[in-house]
């Protein structure tokens, strides 16, 4: 009934000139008194009632026309994506609820677009998704990119990120090979004005100018401690 129902959803479309639609399936209960008509369509504002109406006369039968998205299409197909595991869309409700991935969550995970993070219903991956809530989390406490930074005696340049290590990439010299990977915890110690040591100090953009100066308060302390501290060493010798 179901396959014999969309035929003439088709049909009925075509007499009243209906394009731009294309009926995919149909859901009909097991008495035959309710249907759900599931249909793709080109414009978001499509006037289907001939349609509804016309499968009601002819099957007498409460009719509803639902509209599929290429996300509703491949959880209903169902399959496994490059990952090999099952499309989240076909095991998850949520991912269908919550639509399509933008572009713009790849860019921010440095992510260029590209056919690798496209899925089986052309948009961009679910899983995309995912990890954002965890790169933003991380770039709240990374120093920007071209940052200066100090690591010890040495400066340098923040000049890519590493999500998965909780590190920055550093160059400390003219050539590309001079570069090395730096937690961020590592990096705090030498640049508090730059790094929160701790998540419990990550600040605001409003405060961390405030943040910046206690900070350059502090510094005089330490280095008079540090000083006080060599000539004992030296006396001890």
């Amino acid at each position: 009934l179901g396959r014999e129902m969309r035929v003439e959803a088709r049909k009925l479309a075509r007499d009243h000139r209906i394009s731009g639609v294309e009926f995919i399936g149909c859901d009909v209960s097991l008495d035959g008194e309710y249907v759900e008509v599931k249909y793709q369509a080109d414009e978001k504002q499509l006037d289907l009632r001939p349609v509804k109406d016309g499968l009601q006369r002819a099957y007498d039968a409460q009719v509803t026309l639902r509209r599929f998205g290429f996300l509703d299409r491949s959880g209903d197909a169902s399959g496994c994506d490059t990952c090999g595991l099952p499309l989240c869309c076909a095991t998850w409700s949520g991912a269908r609820d919550m639509g399509p991935v933008n572009v713009r969550l790849a860019k921010q995970q440095g992510v260029t677009p590209n056919e690798k993070i496209i899925g089986c219903c052309g948009e961009v991956k679910c899983c995309m998704r995912y990890e954002h809530d965890a790169y933003k989390e991380f770039k709240g406490r990374a120093p920007f990119r071209n940052s200066i930074v100090q690591l010890g005696e040495r400066q340098g340049k923040v000049v890519d990120y590493s999500m998965v290590r909780d590190s920055v990439v550093v160059q400390v010299g003219p050539k590309r090979s001079e570069q090395e990977v730096i937690p961020l915890g590592v990096l705090a110690r030498d640049n508090p004005g730059v790094v929160p040591a701790d998540p419990e100090d990550w600040v605001l953009p409003a405060t961390a100018d405030a943040n910046t100066d206690a900070a350059a308060d502090v510094a005089p302390d330490a280095g008079a401690d540090a000083g006080a501290d060599g000539p004992e060493e030296d006396r001890e010798d």
